[in-house]
């Protein structure tokens, strides 16, 4: 089995084994084994009296309305590549902050009118448009895709079965609680999370290590990772 799963949608693991790659792991000891996919949502929304948007995941940029590509449009962004995504795509976009919590205390000292829509998927660890309800900035969710889950293939489930510890990086709450609903023993693997709310779901799911990342991002990630491959080489 590689030293390391990863359980993204396939695109997002595919650009991570990059990142792992290019810091010189070896393509072998990397298995891309989706836990789920994203897929769109159709949907109705009112854009024509928005404010801004709130994009918290790049996923949402994949199905941003038409009408609203190259409309300048203020766009508070969790994350820098979702924000350089969002400039891609025509939008007046600030990297306000690394996670969705702190997005929501950033926001007023930015924006005080609305309304903003909050284009997310169908499951969020976070409600925007309920966090600001008693606040004077109104906020709307549009469920603009969702996250589909998917069997980890049988080579897989058979791998995670041996005694061989396994490093598994996790990047959303979605992940862990999917894995955390598998019939399988992670005490013997390793998670490396995203966040500490991640982290506490590993936890939860009953992995034996669990290494939180120093930021919410893919570099901090990948830094994580490569000190614990050597160490399982050594």
């Amino acid at each position: 089995m590689p030293n390391i799963l990863l359980t993204r949608p396939h695109t997002q693991a595919r650009h991570f084994a990059d990142a792992l790659i290019a810091q010189g792991v070896q393509p072998d000891q990397i298995t891309i084994d989706p836990i789920m996919k994203i897929a769109p949502v159709e949907t109705a929304c009112d854009i024509s009296a928005c404010t801004g948007l709130i994009i918290t995941s790049a996923n949402a940029l994949s199905y941003l309305p038409v009408a609203l590509r190259g409309s300048r449009l203020p766009c508070y962004c969790v994350g820098d590549s979702t924000s350089q995504a969002a400039r891609a795509l025509g939008l007046n976009a600030y990297h306000l902050a690394d996670t969705a919590r702190d997005l929501c205390e950033a926001l007023p000292t930015v924006c005080q009118e609305g309304p903003l829509l909050h284009l997310r998927g169908s499951h969020t660890t976070l409600n925007m448009a309920e966090h600001f309800r008693s606040t004077p900035l109104p906020v709307e969710n549009v469920v603009v895709y969702e996250q589909i889950a998917l069997p980890l293939q049988a080579e897989t489930h058979e791998a995670l079965r041996r005694s061989s510890p396994v490093i598994l990086p996790i990047f959303s709450a979605r992940s862990a609680k999917l894995l955390g609903k598998l019939a399988l023993d992670w005490r013997p693997h390793w998670a490396v999370a995203l966040s500490p709310t991640i982290a506490a779901l590993c936890q939860e799911a009953g992995f034996g290590q669990i290494t939180t990342a120093a930021q919410p991002n893919r570099q901090a990630m990948v830094a994580v990772i490569i000190p614990l491959m050597d160490m399982k080489s050594g």
